[in-house]
C-alpha cells in the first residue's frame, strides 16, 4: 500500500508540473533560460567577422541635407553596396524592407528648373541649400534600379522579407511580387506551416539579391524572443524561404542552399546540425551583444574621400572577409525586440547572433516533451523513494542538493549544447517531495490512531508513546528477545462460578481484571490477553526494560496486594479471591502474530509455556508466586537485595526432561521480620540436606517450622516430599527433581 501510495504520489506531481495550471513554472523556467544565455555570453571565433552598419539618430541628422528624410532614395543603398563589396564583404544583408518601390518617373521638368532658379536666388545660404536639396529629391529616380544593379554586382546580397499569416498593411503582398531566386528543396511539414502572405523585396531586388531571407522570429508567452524560424513557407509548400541568418551562414560556410537538409531533429547546414523544436523552430544560440557597430555615414564618406584621394574614417579591408549587416537604429524606424539581455534590444542582433552561432557551431537542442517528460517523473519518483527512507529533515537536506546539483548540469549543459530543462524538474523533486511527505504524516497518523485503539487499553501511556515513535518494532513476525512473562489465575474460579449468577461473576470478573491491568500498566507492562479469568503479561518489550524479571515480580507483588485489600469490590458479593501467579523469564519470540488482517501482539516459545505451567504449580507447593531461577537471578541483578525468594528445589515439569529450580516470591526485603528471616534461613538448611540425601535431618527442620507455623504451604510440601524419599529412597543418580503430574 504505501509503495501504491508513493506511486500515485510522485505521478500526481508530475502530471501537475507537466499540465503546470497557470504557466508559473514556465514562465520561471524562461527566467532560468535567460540566466543562463547570460551565463554563458562571450565572443567566438566568428564573433569579430560580423559587423552592424547601423542607421542611427546621428546618421539621419548627417544625412538629411543630402538626401532628406528618411526613406533615403534607393541610389545611397546603391553606392553603400558598391562599397562594401569592393572593399571586400563577405556577405551583405539588409536587415530593412525594401518592398515598396521608391522611384519616380512622372515629373514636370519645367516646374523643376524654375524652382531650382528661385532657389538658387534666395538671400539666406541655409535656406538656399535646403531649397536646393528639396527640388532636387523631385527630380526623377532611378534608385530602385540602381540597388538592385549594386547587389546583382556585388554577388553577395541578401534582402529582407517577412512572412505573416495576414498581410501586415492592405497591399503589401502584391507590392512585394512574386517570390523569385533560389529557396530550400524542403517541404513544409503540414498545411498549417505554409503563410498567407509575405512582404518581399521590390521585384528587381529580390531578383538580383542573392537570395531572400525571412527575418521572421519567434517570441516565447512572456514576449521575450529567443526562437527563431530557420525555415518559412510561402505560396509554394515544396520550396522553403530560410532566414536570414540561415541563409547568411550558408553562404559564407559554402553551402549551397539547394543542399540543405532535414534530417534526425535537425536542419543540416553542411555538416553543421541545427537542432529544431517540435515545432520547427530553433533556438537563437545566444552569444551577447557584442558586435562591432559603423555608422552608416562613415560608409558614405570614406567613398568619396578615398575618390577624392582623401584620408577617410575607414580604412581600406575594414570590411574584408566580413559579414555586414544594415540595419535602421535610429528610435522611431528601429525594429527592437525583447531579448535575455535587454527589452529593447535592436532586431537586427538577434540576426547577428544567429549568424554567429552558425558559424561558430554553437548550436543548442532542447530536450523535447517526451524527455522532459520523463526527468520530471524521474526527480518525483526520486522525490518520494527520498521521502519513504529518510528522515524529513535529512530528505530535505538531500532534496535540496538534488536540487542544486540538477541546476549545475543544466549550467554545464550548456555550455555543451544542451538546453535541459531546469525548473520542471525541481518542481517536481519539490511537489512529490511534499506531497510523499504529507502522505507519510498521514500514513502516520492513521497507524498511530490505530497503534492507540489496538494499545491503548493494554500498554502504560508512557510505553504507548514511546512506542509511537518507533512503529516499526510491531513487525508482523516478531523477533527474538530475552523477556520476563507472567500468567495469573483466580484459585477456585471455576467453583466461584457456579454458586454466584452470571452478574455477579461479571461485576466481580470485570473489577478483578481492572485492577490486574492496572498493576501491569503501573510496572509498564505489557497486558497481552485475557483468557477467562486469567491474566497474561509481559516485559521488556515492544521497549527494552533490561529490569524486566524485577517488574514482573513487582508486578505479582502488586497484584496480591490488590487481591487482599479489606476493600475489593469483589468482598460486597461476600466472596474471597486468591490468585496463583507464575513467572518466568528467558528468550522469546516477540510481535505480532497472525495474518495481515487478523493478528495479536504476543510471545511464544519454550520459556512462554514454563512461566504458563508454573502458575499450576502453586497449588501443589502451597504458594503464590512461583518464579524460575532466571526470573530471581534477572531480579537480583537488577535490584540486589529488594526481593525476597525461597528456593524450593528442582521440579522436571510436565513433558520436560531438565528439572527447573524454581522459587517463592514472598515479598520484599524490607517488609520481612526476623521471625520470617530465621524461618527462611532453616528452610535453606532443610532444602540443602534434602538434597544432600540427609533426609532425616530435612524433615525434622521442616516438621519442626510447621509446628511454629502450621499455615507454611512451601513446608509442608517440602516436608511431604522429603518423607517420601525417606519412605522409597531415590536411584543413587538422583538429580534432586521430582515430577509435575498436573499442568
Amino acid at each position: 500500500m504505501a509503495v501504491k501510495s508513493g506511486l500515485l504520489a510522485a505521478l500526481a506531481a508530475a502530471l501537475l508540473v507537466l499540465l503546470d495550471p497557470g504557466g508559473w513554472l514556465a514562465a520561471f523556467e524562461l527566467r532560468t533560460v535567460d540566466a543562463r544565455h547570460r551565463g554563458h555570453a562571450g565572443p567566438s571565433a566568428s564573433t569579430e567577422r560580423i559587423v552592424i552598419l547601423e542607421i542611427g539618430e546621428g546618421t539621419l541628422a548627417q544625412l538629411a541635407p543630402i538626401y532628406g528624410r528618411w526613406p533615403w532614395p534607393r541610389s545611397v543603398h546603391a553606392e553603400v553596396v558598391d562599397y562594401l563589396a569592393q572593399d571586400g564583404a563577405a556577405a551583405i544583408g539588409f536587415d530593412l524592407l525594401l518592398a515598396e518601390r521608391a522611384d519616380r518617373r512622372v515629373v514636370d521638368a519645367r516646374a523643376v528648373d524654375t524652382l531650382a532658379a528661385l532657389a538658387a536666388a534666395a538671400d539666406v545660404p541655409e535656406v538656399r541649400a535646403e531649397l536646393g536639396a528639396q527640388i532636387e529629391a523631385l527630380r526623377p529616380q532611378r534608385g530602385d534600379a540602381e540597388l538592385a544593379a549594386a547587389a546583382a554586382a556585388a554577388g553577395n546580397v541578401f534582402a529582407a522579407a517577412v512572412l505573416a499569416g495576414a498581410p501586415a498593411a492592405p497591399g503589401d503582398a502584391a507590392q512585394g511580387g512574386d517570390w523569385p531566386g533560389p529557396g530550400v528543396p524542403l517541404a513544409a511539414p503540414d498545411a498549417a506551416a505554409l503563410h498567407a502572405h509575405a512582404l518581399l523585396p521590390y521585384a528587381e531586388l529580390a531578383q538580383a539579391a542573392r537570395t531572400l531571407g525571412h527575418i521572421n522570429v519567434l517570441p516565447d508567452a512572456d514576449g521575450v524572443y529567443r526562437r527563431f524560424a530557420p525555415l518559412a513557407w510561402w505560396r509554394d509548400a515544396e520550396r522553403a524561404l530560410p532566414a536570414l541568418g540561415v541563409a547568411i551562414a550558408a553562404h559564407v560556410r559554402g553551402v549551397p542552399l539547394a543542399d540543405l537538409r532535414r534530417s534526425d531533429g535537425a536542419l543540416w547546414i553542411g555538416d553543421l546540425a541545427l537542432p529544431l523544436l517540435a515545432d520547427g523552430s530553433a533556438l537563437i544560440p545566444y552569444g551577447g551583444e557584442m558586435y562591432r557597430r559603423i555608422p552608416y555615414e562613415q560608409v558614405l564618406a570614406s567613398k568619396d574621400l578615398r575618390a577624392a584621394g582623401k584620408p577617410a574614417p575607414l580604412a581600406p579591408g575594414t570590411f574584408d572577409e566580413r559579414i555586414v549587416l544594415i540595419s535602421a537604429l535610429a528610435a522611431g524606424i528601429a525594429d527592437l525586440r525583447a531579448t535575455p539581455f535587454s527589452p529593447v534590444t535592436p532586431g537586427i542582433l538577434l540576426h547577428a547572433n544567429v549568424i554567429d552561432g552558425l558559424l561558430a557551431g554553437r548550436t543548442l537542442r532542447a530536450t523535447g516533451a517526451v524527455g522532459a517528460a520523463l526527468m520530471v517523473l524521474g526527480a518525483c519518483l526520486l522525490a518520494v523513494a527520498t521521502t519513504a527512507r529518510l528522515r524529513p529533515a535529512a530528505g530535505l537536506a538531500l532534496l535540496l542538493a538534488l536540487a542544486g546539483a540538477h541546476a549545475l548540469v543544466c549550467w554545464y549543459a550548456y555550455a555543451r549544447g544542451w538546453m535541459l530543462p531546469l525548473v520542471p524538474p525541481v518542481a517536481g523533486l519539490a511537489l512529490a517531495w511534499g506531497g510523499g511527505l504529507l502522505l507519510r504524516v498521514l500514513a502516520s497518523e492513521r497507524e498511530r490512531r490505530w497503534l492507540r485503539d489496538a494499545f491503548g487499553h493494554y500498554l502504560a501511556p508512557t510505553v504507548l508513546e514511546q512506542l509511537l515513535r518507533a512503529p516499526a518494532r510491531l513487525r508482523l513476525g516478531g523477533e527474538r528477545r530475552e523477556m520476563s512473562v507472567l500468567f495469573s489465575d483466580i484459585a477456585g474460579f471455576t467453583g466461584m462460578s457456579e454458586r454466584l449468577p452470571p452478574e455477579a461473576v461479571g461485576r466481580l470478573l470485570n473489577a478483578y481484571l481492572e485492577r490486574m491491568t492496572a498493576c501491569v500498566l503501573e510496572t509498564l507492562g505489557t497486558l497481552d490477553k485475557f483468557v477467562g479469568d486469567a491474566v497474561m503479561a509481559e516485559w521488556n518489550a515492544p521497549l527494552a526494560q533490561p529490569d524486566h524479571a524485577a517488574r514482573a515480580c513487582e508486578c505479582a507483588l502488586r497484584m496480591l496486594a490488590e487481591v487482599d485489600r479489606a476493600d475489593a469490590p469483589w468482598r460486597a458479593d461476600a466472596v474471597d479471591l486468591d490468585i496463583r501467579i507464575g513467572i518466568n523469564s528467558g528468550e522469546m519470540l516477540v510481535g505480532n502474530m497472525g495474518s495481515p488482517q487478523v493478528f495479536d501482539y504476543t510471545v511464544l516459545g519454550n520459556e512462554v509455556n514454563t512461566a504458563a505451567r508454573l502458575e499450576p504449580l502453586n497449588k501443589a507447593c502451597g504458594t503464590r508466586i512461583l518464579v524460575s531461577e532466571a526470573t530471581r537471578r534477572g531480579a537480583e541483578q537488577a535490584r540486589p537485595g529488594h526481593y525476597a525468594f525461597r528456593a524450593l528445589g528442582r521440579v522436571r515439569l510436565k513433558g520436560r526432561a531438565q528439572p527447573l529450580a524454581i522459587h517463592q516470591l514472598l515479598g520484599r526485603q524490607a517488609d520481612l521480620d526476623a521471625s520470617t528471616r530465621a524461618r527462611l534461613a532453616r528452610h535453606a538448611q532443610a532444602l540443602n540436606d534434602f538434597h544432600e540425601r540427609r533426609f532425616t535431618a530435612a524433615l525434622a527442620h521442616w516438621q519442626a517450622l510447621l509446628l511454629q507455623h502450621p499455615d507454611d504451604g512451601p513446608a509442608a510440601h517440602c516436608a511431604e516430599r522429603c518423607a517420601g524419599a525417606l519412605a522409597e529412597p531415590p536411584p543413587a543418580d538422583w538429580d534432586g527433581a521430582y515430577e509435575q503430574t498436573e499442568k
